[in-house]
């Protein structure tokens, strides 16, 4: 917010470091613009609790007093949360550096300037045992261990088990596929076994029938050699 406002050249109206030469009426005109300004950027229920304040200066101090001023109760339970703090594997790497980083920051506005010394080593045990060879790797052989060294040791992980599953499913879909043509390549070649079979069973019944009416056709005709007469059996 304070960016914000410095940014519109309001800022003074919070800090009240105007030049001499600066009129009443351009204070009273910075400070209407800062006061909306930071009225616009706050929730409901935030804007609830500030309540009624006249001037920016006054809304200011207000919202220092609510959220800058954190009780030893509220600190105790930020450092509990972060030393305590597990990656969710529901969630991508990015999602849960967000939440980290957002952590370390609550953390930081109770006034705590030491916290970065262990941002690294709590984000490195908050890595779960699938991700156990990159803690590993980035735990054994350095002197050091910064916390960029390990959001990039999990980022790298993470891509690698991308990868890992994307081949393995394109493997998978390679084998149904290798599967499907094999059946179909046999159950064309049992149908053409099938065909050749009637057709052979066909061409040696028509053998048979033959054979049997020139049978009959000889026995028919058969003849006494004396006489020449038809004998019939």
């Amino acid at each position: 917010m304070k960016g914000i406002l410095i940014q519109q050249k309001v800022f003074k109206s919070i800090d009240g470091n105007y030049a001499e030469n600066v009129s009443d009426d351009k204070k009273r005109d910075n400070d209407e613009y800062a006061y909306s300004s930071i009225i616009l950027n706050l929730s409901n229920s935030v804007i609830r609790k500030v309540g009624k304040q006249n001037t920016a200066k006054e809304l200011w101090d207000r919202l220092e007093e609510l959220f800058t001023e954190t009780s030893l109760p509220s600190k105790l339970f930020l450092l509990e949360n972060f030393f305590r703090y597990k990656l969710d594997m529901s969630k991508n790497i990015e999602e849960n550096i967000d939440e980290f980083t957002k952590l370390v920051q609550d953390i930081k506005l109770t006034g705590d300037k030491n916290i970065d010394d262990y941002t690294p080593i709590v984000l490195l045990n908050a890595i779960p045992d699938v991700y156990s060879d990159v803690k590993a790797a980035i735990k054994y052989g350095r002197d050091n261990v910064s916390l960029d060294t390990v959001i990039n040791g999990l980022k790298s992980k993470e891509m690698d088990i991308k990868t890992n599953k994307t081949s393995q499913s394109n493997n998978e879909v390679n084998m149904v596929r290798g599967r499907t043509k094999n059946r179909n390549s046999d159950y064309k070649y049992r149908r053409h076994s099938k065909g050749r079979s009637r057709s052979r069973s066909r061409s040696r019944s028509k053998s048979r029938s033959r054979d049997d009416r020139n049978k009959d056709d000889k026995t028919k005709e058969r003849r006494c050699y004396n006489c020449g007469l038809k004998v019939i059996t």
